[in-house]
């Protein structure tokens, strides 16, 4: 094998490893220079469009993430596989709804959209968008029981039916955070198969970190960890984060843990806060 084709055969493994996609798909891009060793996985195109993909991330807390099987992070317009039986945990946890004291939940502005032949999510602000893909061809997307229970209006899609407004003002702390969501948001791959071959995984936001990503045991959690930065989540330069399982992308911060920290020093000084352990 050439060394040209050494490396694009590595660029394209670590990019199938971080979205799911199949290899030959990650070969072809490596080929067209849309992967490189530097950005093994692609970047949103536009500020819009890493904005509506961190604002979806954010809003698959818990266990929701594991309702998609993988993402095809193409600059404009990804695709994200839904899991045929927890695609509707999907739908749930970005579906933007009030609860009974007015506190907004899901993606605000966020509309689901029939387009040629697929179903959108789409952001009523702007173009972002990101095609869904269920392995059933009659799929729709509805929501569960609880749901329809809380919000009759379902089907009403109306503009102006659901919040869109923007939470907190647009600076370059918030810019860093969508950078560093996006990114992860294009990485599905690693969480999903974390929580596949570990048990679970799940998200959170804390007052300390944008991201909290908690797998169920230490293997999960340093694979993870070990993939995130094989995929070049972010430079070497750029990450200035003091703990193995945490990273920092300028203002922005991701923290990687799991469920049990008895293995692992805590840092000194800070003995009641589980900190990153991978």
């Amino acid at each position: 094998m050439s060394r040209r084709n050494d490396n694009r055969h590595r660029v394209a493994t670590i990019c199938r490893r971080a979205t799911g996609l199949a290899h030959e798909t990650c070969m072809q891009w490596a080929a067209e220079g849309l992967i490189t060793r530097s950005r093994p996985v692609p970047d949103a195109g536009t500020p819009e469009q890493q904005a509506f993909e961190a604002r979806l991330l954010a809003a698959l807390g818990g266990g929701a993430v594991l309702g998609l099987t993988g993402i095809r992070p193409s600059p404009a317009e990804p695709v994200v596989s839904l899991d045929p039986v927890r695609a509707h945990e999907v739908i749930d946890a970005v579906w933007p709804r009030l609860d009974g004291t007015g506190a907004v939940h899901g993606v605000p502005g966020l509309r689901l959209v029939r387009d040629d032949g697929a179903w959108w999510f789409t952001d009523a602000a702007d173009q972002a968008r990101v095609r869904l893909e269920h392995p059933s061809p009659g799929w729709r997307p509805r929501p569960s029981p609880i749901r329809r229970q809380e919000d009759r209006s379902w089907r009403d899609h109306r503009p102006g039916r659901y919040p869109v407004e923007r939470p907190g003002a647009y600076g370059p702390a918030s810019r860093d955070r969508d950078r560093l969501l996006s990114r992860i948001f294009r990485r599905l791959g690693l969480i999903t198969k974390a929580g596949a071959e570990h048990g679970w995984v799940s998200l959170s936001t804390t007052g300390t970190y944008d991201l909290v990503i908690d797998c169920c045991c230490a293997s999960g959690a340093v694979k993870l960890m070990d993939g995130l930065r094989r995929s070049a989540l972010v430079d070497r330069e750029e990450d200035d984060s003091g703990y193995p399982g945490d990273v920092d992308l300028g203002e922005a911060s991701l923290a990687v843990r799991h469920a049990s920290c008895g293995s692992f020093p805590e840092p000194v000084d800070l003995p009641r806060l589980r900190w990153a352990t991978c």
